[in-house]
């Protein structure tokens, strides 16, 4: 892993154990949050006035007991099981219950309800509207209002999971009355629950009652109405089977008609054959005697006159004679015929016109026959509707009579008090209040006060954007912490003392040098040990010239070069400090060095390196103070001079280490030019002062200008329990010298009293 790269280890990632550590780094809150809560508890727990609880037990049955086979008024719906029994718990709290309970109580003119006053703030708004000239209240002009908002503000219903019981309770500062006000609302429920019942019940009775009479009316009034209609249509004895009658006579025409047209379509066949045909062809003509006989007659005279034509001449007497004979038989015959067709025509007409006359007659009557039987289905279904109609009526009369006659036997059952309600227990008088439950509400108030501590620490840390720890600057700056300096805490010898006095510094810089001047601090001993890390950053060697910057002002650069230089010092290694702050230059102070000659004197050609380097008292630890404050500093620490600079000191002395205090990053840009040419770059983070987008953005410009950055160091860090360890030493007197020993402790037990330094 290269210097400057972010770890890929779990530090970026939030475990338990981080937030157990801002709970610890922030207790003051969580404890000053249980602190409050308890204390704020305690006080009302201990002064709220005790208060006591009854509790009375209702059985509610979907159904009153079965007295009678048949349904009250008030029946239950199957279906709305949870319906009914929500409807129930809301009538136990309405108004109307509770005036009945009120007035079961006399609660108005009970001593231990009346003689109460108001609350202060009720009392007080009273006043202000008497004052103001308002309308009084409410409760004022009718008493047993108030004495209704009492009981609602006392009452609880509580049904009991699986069962058909529900507890009333009543919760009030008097024993004694809890528990009549428990056992009256009670009561005052069974005793509504009776009144509406039979309430409904009396007003179903007079209801029926009504009802009846206006049937038996409307039934009378139709069926004189029916009577009426029979004499109108002349259908006194109209039964069911008059319209039989009706419609057998229809049949009958019919088929006599259907008959007749038989006989008339055979009527005049006949006829149309006899006028149309032959008399020869006329079967009674050819099956009559007498025209037999004449053809007989005619057929013999033929015969004869046939032979005797034979043998004679045709004027021979006898054959004309017979010829006469002849003729006299074929005329006959013809008349005959003639006569006989004729007669046998009229009869064929005459039959004709009679049966037609008969098809006529019988259309006529079957006619007349069917607007009959049309006029009787009429009439009867008009009569059948009126009769249907009044015998429903007699029905729904009865019907009404039945259920009167139930309604008035339900009303008898009133004195009985038969109902869906049971009392099961009945309210006693509690012997210990209810409330405060002094020990839940102590324990209550921990338990909330530790969570309001937590969360009230989370969201401080959460709303605190500063460094923190080294996994802020792991998380935020996405580089490695080389390590962490404490706040600067000198100690001092206490002659004959038994431990180590902490005694404020006696200068302002002296945190600037402690690491020469109180080598066995903790102060000193962080420094070791980020001496060590930063030995050990580079894979090849040590780097040479490093730069020093921070990402804001006041975040302690130049107190963590000039002791990272001393401690590098304390190894035997020749460490050059070079202000390079040229617009805020600090080292002449902190040395005691004088500037007139400096860094900006050799970047602008005015001395050589030789003059501007100074040795300090701390052996092998020379200075380059930053000498008179230039105009123009970024363009002196951008030129080539600062190049030169850096090969003449590497040719000057076989100096180790080359430190560049330089300006912070964000407001200037003396530190990124600087840190482009060095060979490494420090960037020192404050603790509680450098926020996380100052340090994102700082370690961002340095490397978007390639700068090596080497890491970070967390100053100025404060002891928090558990979180840093630091030697602390105790002098004992021995003869005249002293042995200082060394303990670890853990930060936050030591004694005596922090003091942050000015300069740290």
């Amino acid at each position: 892993m290269n210097p400057g790269e972010t770890p890929t280890t779990e530090s970026n990632v939030l475990h338990l154990r981080d937030y157990m550590r801002v709970l610890s780094e922030r207790r003051a809150v969580v404890f000053a949050c249980l602190a409050l809560v308890v204390a704020f508890t305690a006080l009302f727990t201990f002064l709220a006035p005790p208060e006591y609880r009854a509790t009375t037990t209702l059985q509610i049955e979907r159904q009153g007991p079965d007295i009678l086979s048949f349904k009250d008024i008030m029946g239950m719906d199957p279906q709305g099981y949870m319906d009914f029994y929500q409807t129930q718990y809301k009538i136990l709290q309405s108004r109307t219950v509770l005036r009945l309970a009120v007035e079961r109580l006399d609660l108005t003119n009970r001593p231990e309800y009346a003689s109460r006053k108001g609350s202060p703030l009720g009392r007080l708004i009273d006043w202000t509207r008497e004052r103001l000239g308002g309308s009084p209240d409410a409760e004022t002009l009718d008493p047993m209002l108030g004495a209704i908002r009492f009981m609602e503000g006392g009452l609880t219903i509580e049904p009991v999971r699986n069962s058909k019981l529900v507890k009333v309770s009543f919760a009030d500062r008097d024993r004694v009355l809890a528990a009549d006000a428990a056992n009256a609302v009670a009561e005052a429920f069974q005793q509504f629950n009776t009144d509406a019942r039979f309430t409904t019940t009396s007003q179903a009775r007079e209801f029926l009652t009504k009802q009846v009479a206006r049937m038996q009316s409307e039934i009378a009034a139709q069926e004189r109405t029916l009577q009426q209609y029979a004499t109108n249509k002349e259908i006194l004895a109209l039964s069911d089977g008059a319209q039989d009658i009706s419609e057998k006579a229809l049949g009958d025409l019919n088929t006599r008609y259907v008959e007749a047209r038989g006989r008339l379509a055979i009527a005049k066949a006949r006829y149309d054959a006899v006028a149309k045909g032959s008399p020869d062809s006329i079967p009674e003509v050819l099956t009559s005697p007498v025209i037999g006989e004449l053809k007989k007659q005619y057929a013999d005279i033929a015969r004869e006159h046939d032979q005797m034509a034979e043998r004679f001449k045709p004027d021979w007497p006898p054959l004309q004679q017979l010829q006469e004979e002849l003729d006299g038989a074929a005329e006959r015959l013809m008349t005959e015929t003639d006569s006989l067709a004729e007669q046998v025509r009229s009869v064929a007409r005459a039959d004709y016109n009679r049966t037609r006359s008969e098809v006529s007659n019988l259309e006529a009557q079957v006619n007349g026959q069917k607007l009959e039987v049309q006029r009787v289905g009429r009439d009867a279904i008009e009569y059948s509707s009126l009769k249907a109609e009044i015998e429903t009526k007699r029905k729904i009369l009865n019907d009404i009579l039945s259920r009167q006659s139930e309604t008035e036997t339900s009303s008898a059952l009133k004195d009985t008090r038969a109902t869906n309600l049971r009392i099961v227990d009945a309210a006693e008088v509690p012997r210990r209040p209810s409330k405060p439950n002094k020990p839940l509400n102590l324990l209550l108030s921990i338990i909330f006060g530790l969570g309001l501590g937590a969360g009230a620490a989370l969201l401080f840390d959460y709303l605190d954007n500063t460094v923190k720890h080294e996994m802020d600057i792991q998380r935020h700056g996405q580089v490695a912490t080389l390590g962490s300096v404490p706040l600067y805490q000198p100690l001092r010898v206490v002659p004959g003392g038994e431990g180590v006095s902490e005694v404020p510094a006696t200068s302002q810089y002296d945190a600037d040098v402690a690491c020469h001047s109180d080598s066995r601090s903790s102060f000193a001993e962080a420094f070791k040990s980020l001496r060590t890390s930063f030995l050990l950053a580079s894979p090849e060697r040590p780097p040479r010239h490093i730069v020093v910057t921070s990402c804001e002002p006041l975040d302690g650069k130049s107190t963590v070069s000039t002791n990272l230089a001393i401690a590098l010092t304390q190894l035997g290694r020749r460490v050059v400090m070079v202000d390079a702050d040229l617009r805020r230059p600090r080292l002449q102070k902190v040395f005691g060095l004088p500037n007139d000659s400096g860094l900006s004197s050799f970047l602008s050609g005015n001395a050589t390196a030789e003059e501007i380097l100074q040795e300090t008292a701390i052996p092998k630890l020379s200075v380059i103070t930053s000498g008179p404050i230039p105009p123009n500093p970024s363009e002196l620490l951008a030129s080539p001079a600062m190049e030169a600079l850096m090969r003449a000191l590497e040719a000057l002395a076989p100096f180790d280490h080359v430190f560049y205090d330089s300006p912070p990053l964000l407001h200037m840009a003396d530190a990124v030019l600087l840190a482009n040419r060095m060979d490494a770059t420090i960037v020192v983070v404050r603790e509680g002062r450098t926020i996380h987008q100052s340090l994102a953005s700082g370690i961002k410009r340095l490397k978007q200008s390639r700068a090596r950055i080497l890491g970070a160091v967390l100053n100025a860090v404060v002891e928090k329990g558990g979180a840093y360890y630091y030697y602390r030493y105790r002098y004992e007197q021995h003869g005249e010298g002293s042995v200082a020993e060394g303990g670890k402790r853990r930060s936050g037990i030591l004694p005596g009293r922090r003091r942050r330094s000015k300069s740290a």
